[in-house]
């Protein structure tokens, strides 16, 4: 029994390892044909078409608005290609009226602006961008709800789904913008709505086994939470897999933020 279990791990081929540069290179290939499908346009890509062959393009009010910007950022960070560049500014200063406090928007403004100003401020140090996070946080921080403890995530669900104060787990990728916004210039009130937020969300969103609710419901008077129901998960006591990564993300990004290492457990 010994020798089949030596010849039976003797024969596992060891993996090959991962050329991150071939990837890359890759990678910058695939924006670059992108980039020349896409044209002088604001739109951007979201996903294939059923076609496989063209891309399903959304405007800037679609909640994925800011990850082509934000890739277009990544890649020139690797190549330092001016081109890329130029068009990574372009893409990312088609967002900047999502800042605007007087337009409506909801939790999404996070991923909206932070992947893509957030980057472009990181690699540029323009300060126009980084008002215009401080702008977008400061509007994403006015859905919080004080007698909650949270972010209201979808104002439009209020009266459509009767959830008078809804919470989702992606908002625990939002606030990373919160926590930025607070430590580089914007008001440090921004910090605690991001920490009430992250704790209510712990508090009430997570079940014993540790899967999480898609979507947490709360009272508007008192801030009880009512209920745990799912928008787009298989139902309403079932574990959404992508929500469930935004919140290991969500509150290791909090610890990070933060040291509290309750939002570890």
């Amino acid at each position: 029994m010994c020798m089949l279990v030596v010849m039976a791990f003797s024969s596992i081929r060891p993996a090959r390892s991962f050329n991150v540069n071939k990837q890359l290179t890759y990678t910058d290939r695939q924006v670059k044909r992108t980039l020349a499908k896409l044209g002088d346009t604001c739109l951007v890509p979201r996903s294939m078409n059923a076609d496989q062959a063209s891309w399903h393009k959304v405007n800037k009010h679609d909640w994925t608005s800011g990850f082509w910007p934000g890739i277009l950022w990544y890649n020139y960070e690797y190549t330092k290609d001016e081109k890329i560049k130029q068009q990574a500014i372009r893409f990312t200063e088609c967002l900047e009226s999502l800042s605007d406090p007087k337009t409506g928007g909801d939790h999404d403004l996070g991923f909206q602006l932070f992947s893509s100003y957030g980057n472009a401020y990181r690699l540029t140090g323009d300060e126009r961008y980084k008002r215009i996070i401080i702008s977008g946080a400061n509007k994403l921080a006015k859905l919080y709800n004080p007698k909650v403890g949270t972010i209201l995530s979808w104002p439009v669900m209020v009266k459509k789904m009767g959830w008078p104060h809804n919470t989702i787990i992606d908002n625990m990728m939002n606030i990373e913008m919160l926590f930025w916004a607070s430590k580089n210039g914007g008001d440090k009130k921004l910090y605690d709505v991001a920490v009430d937020h992250a704790k209510k969300t712990m508090q009430y969103q997570f079940r014993p086994d540790g899967s999480s609710y898609h979507v947490a419901v709360y009272d508007t008077i008192d801030g009880h939470f009512i209920k745990g129901v799912t928008n787009q998960g298989f139902g309403d006591n079932t574990m959404w897999a992508r929500g469930q990564a935004w919140g290991i993300y969500g509150f290791t990004m909090s610890y990070r933020e933060t040291k509290d290492t309750s939002f570890l457990r």
